[in-house]
């Protein structure tokens, strides 16, 4: 226990592998390492509150963004809306199963689990509850961080507006206002995340 409890003051660095003492440092301040010059931790203030907060919002602002309108497309009398969701399964009834999927994965299941991991984890130590597998989560939520697609699928939607605007009529609908705050908040939840904090809380709550 004695190892266990000394290794908790200890950093490595992600680059050139020094091993340091774990420095103090205050809100939104950085530490670098010695060596090599890379940052070894960047605390952000109040993390785990705002990290809770945001998960929230993005999982209220999941279901309108994925199952809302984005576009309303009106040509010679026809009208036809189009949602995320509804553009997945379209690949799909065209034979484009592997596209299907690819959309289906990346723009909406990939987002729901990382912002679920997300709240698991900073809800968890908010309130100092043992939830299980909070290590497992928070592994998971890293692995799963740069796989989100939704800018990628918004700038697709903006593509097909530039090219779709002088042959019909578009109009906005309010999923893709929510698709909007919803890329908005996962990114903001991801800059807000102090992984360092998050992994030495979990460890000192394990150890206690």
């Amino acid at each position: 226990m004695d190892k266990i409890t000394d290794t908790e003051h200890l950093i490595a660095c992600n680059e050139c592998d020094l091993l340091l003492e774990r420095p103090v440092i205050l809100d939104s301040q950085k530490a670098k390492c010695p060596r090599c010059g890379s940052t070894l931790i960047s605390a952000r203030h109040n993390s785990i509150e705002r990290t809770l907060a945001l998960s929230i919002a993005g999982m209220i602002l999941i279901f309108p963004a994925n199952l809302f309108p984005l576009l309303t497309f009106e040509l010679m009398g026809r009208t036809q809306s189009q949602t995320i969701f509804s553009s997945a399964m379209g690949f799909y009834y065209d034979g484009l199963w592997p596209l299907a999927v690819l959309v289906f994965m990346f723009t909406i299941l990939v987002p729901a689990c990382k912002l679920l991991l997300l709240f698991w984890v900073s809800f968890s130590l908010q309130f100092s509850i043992r939830l299980p597998a909070r290590r497992f989560a928070l592994r998971s939520y890293q692995h799963l961080d740069e796989w989100g697609m939704l800018e990628v699928y918004l700038v697709g939607v903006l593509v097909s507006v530039i090219k779709l605007v002088s042959m019909a009529t578009l109009v906005p609908g309010i999923g893709i206002f929510c698709l909007g705050a919803l890329i908005l908040v996962t990114t903001m939840s991801s800059s807000m995340l102090d992984t360092d904090l998050f992994w030495h809380k979990i460890a000192e709550a394990d150890h206690d």
